[in-house]
């Protein structure tokens, strides 16, 4: 019986990985829902909440349509 051909596996610091094709899309995205965040006065630049002058329910409903107001462009 005939032995099975193998095909080398080059080790795993030897292998190329592809780079991701959305992640420089994804890293833009971020970015700028970041920076209109800031625009809004909402956060700082560390990505700190500064804006905490509304009510606590309405801060979170508004917070909460702002999110899915970005999150929704995804």
């Amino acid at each position: 019986m005939a032995k099975a051909k193998r095909f080398p596996i080059p080790p795993k610091d030897k292998r190329r990985r592809k780079p991701d094709p959305h992640y420089p899309a994804a890293v833009e995205r971020a970015k700028d829902a970041a920076r209109r965040l800031q625009e809004a006065g909402i956060v700082d630049s560390q990505g700190r909440r500064i804006r905490k002058d509304l009510p606590a329910d309405t801060a979170r409903r508004k917070l909460n349509v702002l999110i899915a107001s970005f999150v929704g462009r995804f």
